[in-house]
């Protein structure tokens, strides 16, 4: 039996997978054994996998149709066998070392979920926008600083495979991008999971969005997946400053600022707000425009989806 399972769903880009699996067979290492899961959550036409052609153990599945990023994972979370899964999406690069490092960094038998170090591939040109990226998440915290749980990603992480199934695996009612790793990892700190980084545990993303990509995958996050996450536990109200940008329905506490936090993002401005960093993404913008952005975006979708639950009343 494999010590760890890597874990890769993947949907209409045969190309990245590939890549990611030649990657990873470059980390085989007979004293480190790691099988690989891959689920093709129902691309068009289906991924085509020869798994003798790898040195690593490989089991590929299928959905017949596409399910979402939640129904995948938890399809290859029923066939792992080892006490150690390793997250990856499948246009991740890994660099070497990084089965090794998750095995000498994460206790299969602990509560402890490693996250690993990403950045973008070096043939992905720099700009605004990628510094803007490799800087979020855990990158913004100093070493010694507690890691959130909103901070956890799927991209790049490990989890012992006993928590993933007390905690229940992920929540199927989160279908769109982006929710599912934040509502795991509420239910894995309740059930004591601690989060830790594994830098040693490096990647490189292969894929660049554009901004209006970014935004438009924020929007849809917060019009699809927020309502999901407040009806699940309402702490995702705060956590996602739902009760800042969002409808008064959410507004719980200093409604001055909300106030002038919804004036600010209003549609009109930072739409103009966006043409003009789209036009100059060569700049160095501070962090905090797109911050801005994104808030923006997450505002938009909360509206939305309060209009739609208007409407269906």
């Amino acid at each position: 039996m494999a010590e760890i399972t890597v874990l890769m769903p993947t949907y209409n880009r045969p190309e990245h997978l590939s890549a990611a699996l030649e990657t990873l067979a470059g980390q085989f290492e007979r004293e480190v054994p790691f099988s690989v899961v891959v689920v093709d959550d129902g691309s068009v036409p289906a991924v085509e996998l020869d798994p003798g052609a790898f040195p690593f153990r490989l089991i590929f599945l299928r959905l017949e149709k596409n399910c979402g990023r939640s129904a995948a994972r938890n399809a290859g979370l029923a066939v792992v066998d080892s006490p150690l899964v390793v997250f990856l999406d499948d246009d991740m690069r890994v660099l070497p070392g990084f089965i090794r490092a998750y095995r000498e960094a994460i206790d299969p038998a602990g509560r402890a979920v490693g996250l690993g170090s990403v950045c973008f591939h070096p043939d992905i040109p720099r700009d605004a926008l990628t510094r803007y990226l490799e800087t979020r998440g855990i990158a913004k915290l100093k070493a010694d600083e507690p890691i959130p749980f909103r901070y956890f990603l799927t991209y790049n992480s490990a989890v012992p495979t006993f928590l993933l199934r007390e905690a229940g695996g992920f929540s199927e009612r989160v279908r769109a991008w982006g929710g599912e790793d934040i509502e795991l990892a509420w239910r894995l700190q309740k059930h004591g999971a601690r989060f830790v980084r594994v830098p040693q545990a490096r990647a490189y993303h292969a894929h660049r969005r554009r901004l209006e990509d970014v935004l438009s995958l924020s929007e849809s996050f917060a019009r699809e997946c927020m309502p999901v996450l407040f009806d699940e536990d309402p702490v995702f109200i705060t956590q996602l400053r739902a009760d800042l940008l969002g409808p008064v329905r959410y507004a719980k506490r200093n409604r001055w600022k909300r106030n002038a936090i919804r004036f600010v993002t209003t549609p009109c401005i930072s739409h103009r707000v966006e043409a003009l960093v789209k036009r100059h993404l060569g700049a160095r913008w501070p962090m905090w425009v797109f911050d801005y952005l994104i808030a923006s975006a997450w505002r938009r979708g909360l509206d939305q989806a309060h209009a739609r639950g208007e409407e269906q009343e």
